[in-house]
């Protein structure tokens, strides 16, 4: 009997040179052998006669062999290995380079499989260095689906076949799944899915067994997250309380907050007042009013003593942040300090680091907004009760969790970026998540275009006229400076076409990342105070700017971007009474039938995006799901009922067994997982 934990060196077939290269893939154990997975399966179940082949294409050929011979090439010194073969139709050589002992393992007048492709030369048709495989009552490399395997250097498709399928055939893989659960599922069993998902007799079992493994992930996934859910609410934390006067704070706000900002606010007060860490995410289209939510959190914390810090992954937004609690916070005694990588102030006045780390480091400062600036080891919290992140897929797990460890901070993280709804039942399921779904009131829907270059000449007519009327413009370029290669508008020069060429009389700035902070906060600032008409930029004004004067957006190489890019774009207009625009200028001749362009036109609600973002691209790594710990090689999470049982089972399983002591064999396959959050 062979154990699943067996070191792949130790292995017959595989040695330590082949165990080398299967490390490099990842494979260290008989277990990670079996369940190294084929990323496709290539069909050669049909054979051809070979009187039918055809050149150039890739065919599949059972026939006799008739005569097999090796030799030298005078011309490049290469050996030729040929070998003649035929079957009712007729005949057909066979060519292969630098094999010689082809000749030995050949044999005339028996039967082979050749899989290869058909080329011509000298105006006969021949297979090229076709795979081949004689002929026994179960092929490996030919004859069926054939599994393809991602490789490294020196290992060959038929080495790792060979090895995978010769302990397939001699283990019995354990189930670790509840019968009920494959049962309600109509799921096969894990030893039938796996040895079918490397060699499905048809598509239907390989269906079958692509349904079993995918549902896999899903649950062992939930499971993880779950448990991840119940060992935080064991640790110890602040709590915050709800204070009297937080009702009168809200009503002094010089707007109504919608239903949706009011429901999101209780929900984090009542995270805050818990005794273990909160770890909420709250989600909210663009300009849906994240911000006055985190304000009014950390002004509940600082009422009672302890610390609140926002992180913000740009400059500009950070300062952007931190006027707006200024405001907000002017006659409410609370000290808020704002540190990014060229700025330290304090109540609005500049101060040295020195001086903002100290008086963290006191306590005095009870509010700190800023950039990974406020992650340097340097600075230090007296009380941290509280983080905020904002667009929290910015800041990396180790840069999150690395502040959170003071105090286990309750934790909110807010991002204009809706999840669809299988991603936050599924890798989001250690979060409480709260939604932004309305809007504020007096905003009116953005109108999206798609626009032709024949075009260009009116949407720039329209853009002097709105101008005229007092209103500015985005232009979005994707990149700094041109690209033949490409062949899209760079920011430069667009800059510089629109300066001298279309819009002469008119102010126009230019922001991109190789800017000096000063230069970019600069530039910001003169478009918010209106001494620019118009703004050309590059993605790095995707997240947060605030210009509710700016009516206009138009975007240059709109294919280059993703969905959730452009609405993020579009986002940047849109936020005042005035009616805005979003025009979408594309070079790519099948711009009409782009699926994300035709979706943002029809389109301006984010999480209905959402949905359709995850629809086109997938999941993959779209979210985080690498740097979370999660690897998804099979489960897609386009099924939302799927996605939603799998989680109810697990929801079963943990809540009556936690550590998973009544079900062993799912508890070894968790553990031997890496941590959902990488340390």
């Amino acid at each position: 009997m062979f154990d699943l934990n067996s070191p792949i060196e130790e292995l017959y077939l595989v040695g330590p040179a082949r165990a080398k290269l299967l490390k490099k893939l990842g494979v260290t154990t008989l277990k990670d052998l079996l369940f190294y997975l084929p990323r496709a399966h290539q069909d050669l179940s049909k054979f051809s006669p070979i009187g039918e082949l055809k050149a150039n294409e890739f065919s599949n050929v059972k026939a006799k062999i008739i005569s097999v011979k090796s030799f030298r090439t005078r011309a490049r010194r290469l050996t030729l290995t040929q070998a003649t073969i035929e079957d009712d139709s007729g005949t057909i050589t066979c060519v292969w380079f630098n094999q010689p002992f082809l000749s030995k393992v050949l044999k005339e007048n028996e039967t082979f499989i050749f899989s290869g492709k058909v080329t011509l030369s000298k105006n006969k048709l021949q297979l090229q260095n076709p795979i081949y495989e004689q002929e026994r009552l179960e092929q490996i490399h030919t004859s069926r689906l054939v599994p393809v395997y991602p490789l490294t250097a020196s290992l060959t498709q038929k080495q790792l076949r060979a090895i995978i399928k010769n302990y397939l055939d001699k283990i019995l893989l354990p189930e670790y799944l509840p019968s009920k659960i494959l049962s309600a599922e109509q799921l096969v069993d894990e030893n039938s899915a796996i040895k079918t998902f490397h060699f499905p007799d048809s598509y239907q079992t390989l269906k079958a067994a692509q349904k079993r493994l995918a549902f896999d992930e899903i649950f062992q996934t939930q499971i993880r997250v779950l448990q991840y859910k119940k060992n935080r609410e064991i640790i110890p934390s602040l709590a915050i309380a709800r204070v009297k006067s937080l009702d009168e704070k809200i009503q002094d706000l010089p707007f109504t907050l919608t239903n949706s900002q009011k429901s999101s606010l209780e929900d984090i007060v009542s995270d805050l007042g818990k005794p273990f860490p909160a770890n909420r995410l709250l989600e909210g289209d663009v300009g849906s009013g994240k911000t006055i939510i985190a304000a009014l959190s950390m002004w509940l914390a600082a009422k009672n003593g302890v610390q609140a810090t926002l992180l913000a992954p740009t400059e500009v937004l950070s300062q952007q942040h931190y006027l707006s609690l200024l405001k907000l916070f002017l006659n409410d005694g609370i000290d808020i300090a704002l540190l990014t990588g060229s700025s330290s102030k304090i109540n609005g006045n500049p101060v040295s680091r020195s001086t903002l780390i100290a008086q963290l480091k006191s306590g005095k400062i009870k509010i700190a907004i800023g950039t990974h600036a406020l992650l340097e080891p340097a600075v230090d919290f007296a009380k941290l009760g509280l983080i905020i992140i904002d667009e929290q897929h910015r800041f990396g797990v180790k840069q999150r969790s690395s502040l959170q460890r003071i105090n286990n901070a309750h934790l909110v993280s807010m991002t204009a970026t809706p999840i669809p709804r299988t991603l936050a039942l599924t890798l989001y399921g250690d979060l409480d998540i709260s939604r932004l779904t309305e809007l504020p009131k007096g905003r009116i829907p953005i109108k999206t275009l798609l626009v032709s270059e024949p075009q260009r000449e009116s949407t720039y007519k329209f853009i002097n006229d709105q101008i005229k009327d007092g209103r500015q413009v985005f232009v979005i370029c994707p990149l700094i400076e041109e690209s033949d290669k490409l062949g899209v508008k760079s920011v430069t020069a667009e800059y510089e076409k629109l300066s001298k060429d279309v819009f002469p009389h008119l102010k126009i700035g230019l922001l991109h990342g190789k800017l000096k902070p000063a230069e970019k906060e600069k530039i910001m600032q003169q478009f918010k105070d209106n001494e620019l008409q118009i703004l050309v930029s590059t993605s790095v004004i995707e997240v947060g700017v605030d210009v509710p004067n700016a009516t206009v957006m138009i975007i240059e190489g709109a294919e280059r971007f993703g969905l959730a890019q452009l609405h993020q774009f579009r986002g940047r207009v849109g936020r005042s009474t005035y009616q805005s625009y979003c025009f979408l200028f594309s070079d790519d001749p099948n711009t009409a039938s782009n699926p994300r362009l035709n979706a943002i036109v029809s389109s301006t609600n984010g999480f209905e995006l959402a949905e359709k973002d995850l629809g086109i691209r997938g999941s993959g790594d779209l979210y985080g799901t690498t740097q979370s710990g999660y690897g998804f090689k099979i489960a897609t999470l386009s099924n939302l009922e799927i996605v939603q049982r799998s989680k109810k089972y697990a929801e079963d399983i943990v809540n009556s067994d936690p550590e998973l002591n009544q079900h062993p064999l799912l508890k070894e396959i968790i553990n031997s997982k890496p941590p959902i959050h990488l340390e």
